[in-house]
């Protein structure tokens, strides 16, 4: 006989689960069955009473196990058969969007696990004073949930249980709740401000997070545990930020004094800067992860280790200055920071970890000091803008799809004493030229990881590099190279081409000269004699072709050079026309779209208004097609502008006024 052992699977866990939920609330399991796997499993059983299914506990009171109704007005019964209901358990009205409202009874004691989870049509609830425990997610995302009354017998409010109730624009805390759990008003946008009372003596994680409207954290002056200072939540003493409101904006100093900020600054869009004192030693998990207007972050030499997704997904955050005390950079520690251009590793770092640096698609360089010894999967996966990377030798491997997608890297110098590339660490690296792979390198787990390039590997002659190329006839050089490349070969008038000077073999350390000239002109220009700056900006003043040359010289004195061709083409220019200028009503006028200089092709947007207006109406956003009619339908003067735009995003506009008789 064939058995579905999933599916068997499953069915133990449901009810496993199921009798641990039982047990938890003093439940006693009735009856079992043999199941398809020979395994003797309890089964639960259910009563009924009218729309609800229920079970007695072994106290003699009921528990609501399950509802079965319409939704509508629910009135929760106060007994059944004479036994007081005194539980809501897990998830009996979970996902019930028919829900508008319910009447607990006064005999409740307990809001169980997710009780009315995702009841989107319940906009107000009222909480009898018999209840003392409202559960894990009891009422997370009631989005429709505009007004709570929580009674003073409430002793705690599980972890999530108003998460995602973006209705709720206040909510009273009342003085008898002792424990407030992790994420429990989390994606409350509605939300301004929250007062903690003075009962309160346990704060979790997240209570607040992603509060996006939050402006004001208050605490009543008689609290023991916690304090606030300007609308942000502290403990006591002021050692540790407990919660900073996500809807606060503008820049923040944390004061002096304070040790802990775990879990304060996840989710503040409205944040833009932010100074960490030198008594804070750990950048967290997830501390300011979506702080999406963050734009930039003083870090003191105290923090030793910035955490996994510490500021993942902020989107704005352009400058980051890490110390040279942090000794490892957590999994996803800038994942998404799309405008980050440019880091610093300092050499106190040893750990890159998992996802730190994926999808930076702004990352155009980056430097990984001797001092790190692994760099795990993946870190700089989704970098589309990395020019290159040198890798150190102090590091002993080079793994799976650490460089995906990085679609402009152009070189890669792996350092001697890497032993091995795991994997295919290179997909997508279509742009990748020339790498540097040393003789420790003895093995390549992945057929041709060169692939998706037109790579050229440099390396010493009998190598196993070497064995490698040839295996896969990919382009091989030995001996002293200059492996020199330019950031692009074509520009716009006023913009500047990156020299990144690089070199493989020579003797010692090598420095690096610049020239370039038109290509009509036979004289060279310095633009940097030899010196030991690999990364040299030039910018041409003619909009013409130009040739730049990059000349290596060794500690012997060996020189090797390499020759580049650039186009300067001419700012954008709008060179589009116009039909006529004056037409009868109801005729139209046709616009040629046209332009010179810019970069690769152009796209063309047409608006238009009366002159007596100023609001504009598009008539083409930006396309390819670059014949627009417009039919004007006042007699009136109108104003009509066309839009280039090339494929930098650089655009250039042109006006013209039509007469309509």
């Amino acid at each position: 006989m064939n058995i579905n052992r999933k599916s068997v699977m499953r069915k133990v866990l449901a009810v496993s689960l199921a009798a641990a939920m039982l047990v938890g609330t003093g439940f006693t399991a009735v009856g079992s069955y043999i199941g398809t796997s020979g395994i003797s499993v309890s089964a639960v059983t259910y009563d009924t009473y009218g729309d609800f299914e229920y079970q007695v506990r072994d106290d003699n009171t009921v528990v609501i196990a399950g509802y079965t109704g319409n939704g509508g007005n629910v009135t929760i019964p106060s007994k059944i058969d004479g036994k007081s209901v005194t539980y809501i358990g897990r998830n009996v009205f979970s996902g019930c969007k028919s829900l508008t409202s319910v009447t607990i009874p006064s005999s409740v004691t307990t809001i169980g696990v997710d009780a009315f989870s995702g009841c989107t049509g319940l906009t107000s609830i009222t909480i009898p004073n018999s209840v003392t425990s409202i559960g894990y997610g009891a009422f997370s995302s009631c989005t429709g949930l505009t007004s709570v009354t929580i009674p003073n017998s409430v002793t705690s409010i599980g972890g999530y249980a108003f998460s995602g109730c973006t209705g709720l624009t206040s909510i009273t805390i009342p003085n008898g709740v002792t424990l407030i759990d992790y994420h429990a008003f989390s994606g409350c946008t509605g939300l301004t401000s929250v007062t903690i009372p003075a009962s309160v003596t346990s704060i979790d994680y997240g209570v607040f997070s992603d509060c996006t409207n939050l402006t004001s954290i208050n605490v009543s002056k008689n609290n023991s545990a916690y304090s606030s200072q300007d609308g942000v939540l502290f403990n006591k003493d002021k050692t540790s930020l407990i919660s900073y409101p996500g809807g606060k904006k503008g820049s923040y100093i944390i004061p002096d004094g304070v040790t802990s900020i775990s879990g304060a600054f996840e989710h503040c869009v409205g944040l833009t800067s932010i100074t960490i004192p030198n008594s804070v030693t750990e950048i967290s998990f997830c501390e300011f992860e979506y702080c999406t207007g963050l734009t930039s972050v003083t870090i003191p030499d105290s923090v030793t280790e910035i955490g996994e997704r510490a500021f993942s997904d902020c989107c704005s955050l352009e400058n980051v200055n890490i110390p040279n005390s942090v000794t490892c950079i957590g999994k996803a520690a800038f994942r998404d920071c799309t405008s980050l251009t440019d880091i610093t590793i300092p050499d106190s770092v040893t750990r890159i970890e998992l996802y730190a640096f994926l999808g930076c698609t702004g990352l155009k360089k980056i430097t990984i000091p001797n001092s790190v010894t692994e760099i795990e999967a993946m870190i700089f996966c989704g970098c589309s803008s990395l020019e290159s990377v040198t890798i150190p030798g102090t590091v002993s491997g080079i793994y799976s799809c650490t460089f995906e997608g990085c679609s402009s890297l152009k070189s890669i110098v792996i350092g001697d004493g890497v032993k091995e590339l795991t994997g295919n660490p290179f997909p997508g690296c279509t742009s990748l030229t020339s790498i540097v792979i040393p003789e420790s390198v003895t093995e390549i787990t992945y057929d041709n990881v060169f692939e998706d390039s037109n790579v050229t590997i440099y390396g010493k002659k009998g190598s196993y590099a070497e064995k490698y190329a040839n295996q896969y006839h990919i382009p091989f050089v030995s001996g002293y190279s200059n492996i020199s490349y330019l950031s692009e070969d074509e520009i716009v008038l006023g913009d500047t081409v990156t020299v990144n000077a690089e070199s493989y073999g020579g003797n010692g350390d090598c420095t690096y000269a610049v020239l370039y000239k038109k290509k009509s002109d036979t004289k060279w220009t310095v633009k940097q004699n030899y010196s030991t700056n690999k990364t040299i900006a030039v910018k041409p003043a003619k909009a013409t072709d130009y040739d730049i040359c990059v000349k290596v010289k060794d500690s012997a004195g060996n020189i090797v050079k390499k020759f580049f061709d650039v186009k300067v083409n001419a700012k954008l220019a709008n060179t589009s026309t116009i039909s006529a200028t004056t037409i009868k009503k109801g005729d139209t006028v046709t616009l040629k779209g046209s332009a010179t200089g810019g970069l690769g092709s152009y796209t063309y947007a047409v608006l238009y208004k009366k002159k007596s207006e100023t609001k504009w109406t598009v008539r083409q956003g930006y396309k390819a097609n670059d014949e627009i009619l417009v039919r004007p339908y006042t007699n009136t003067d109108y104003d009509i502008c066309i839009k280039v735009q090339d494929e930098q995003g650089t655009i250039a506009k042109k006006f013209f006024s039509v007469k309509v008789q």
